[in-house]
């Protein structure tokens, strides 16, 4: 597809971007790429010559057992993420990456990307946060399913996207679309989708939230955020860099 400047918007993420470091990365971006859900986008040690920021839709990092016979959801990413950024100095994923829901990519090729680097070398440290506050949530996503009870994960990580899909300008109110399946939600709280499917409705019945047909609403944040203990203070770090 063509690459249109209007395709790529600065949001989420990416909105931590100055608009001059956000013009010059734009300005990588060679292609824009439609791709279904359920789509493996790259497998696990895959040898990759691009990077891909996230235009619209949900992207799922997923560890694959040693025979691909299970796997571990790691990290979900929202519009304004760059799904692969840190495939960019070593060329390889140690994770595959998954289209969650159909997505928009903007191709950003590693050649590219390392020219950029040598003409603006302080646009590498803009690019190294983003990877900075990428491995902040895999530390969190750790947190929340080793040290919180069922109801805590599921609250937390509605928290967690209510906060990261605000950031990019996708909640209305306290309503957000959301179109991941149960099974989709216990592999990111490391649940079962029975268990999940269970407090969900504990969470409604709290008067806390509602998930239905893929759209979540929360009617109560303040309980939902104590439910959870969440934080967002491993979003926010560093925004205050100039």
């Amino acid at each position: 597809m063509t690459v249109e400047k209007s395709d790529l918007v600065k949001r989420g993420m990416a909105a931590r971007l100055t608009d001059r470091e956000w013009e010059a990365v734009r300005d990588c971006c060679t292609e824009v790429r439609d791709v279904t859900a359920k789509t493996l986008i790259s497998r696990m040690g895959e040898s990759l010559d691009r990077s891909l920021l996230l235009i619209d839709g949900i992207v799922g990092r997923h560890v694959p057992g040693p025979h691909r016979d299970f796997r571990e959801m790691v990290a979900l990413e929202v519009p304004g993420d760059f799904v692969d950024l840190h495939s960019f100095p070593i060329g390889t994923l140690d994770h595959d990456v998954t289209a969650m829901t159909n997505v928009r990519l903007a191709v950003l090729p590693h050649d590219l990307l390392r020219q950029l680097l040598i003409d603006s070398p302080d646009i590498g440290i803009a690019l190294w946060g983003q990877t900075v506050i990428d491995a902040s949530i895999h530390r969190y996503w750790s947190f929340r399913v080793g040290a919180l009870r069922a109801s805590g994960r599921i609250a937390n990580f509605l928290c967690e996207m209510e906060t990261r899909l605000g950031m990019a300008g996708l909640v209305e109110g306290q309503s957000f679309d959301l179109p991941l399946t149960q099974t989709d939600l216990g592999e990111a709280c490391g649940m079962s989708a029975v268990h999940v499917n269970r407090v969900l409705r504990e969470l409604r019945e709290a008067g806390c939230c509602v998930f239905q047909d893929g759209r979540v609403t929360i009617t109560d944040l303040p309980k939902l955020t104590e439910i959870g203990q969440f934080d967002p203070g491993f979003l926010v770090i560093g925004l205050n860099r100039t």
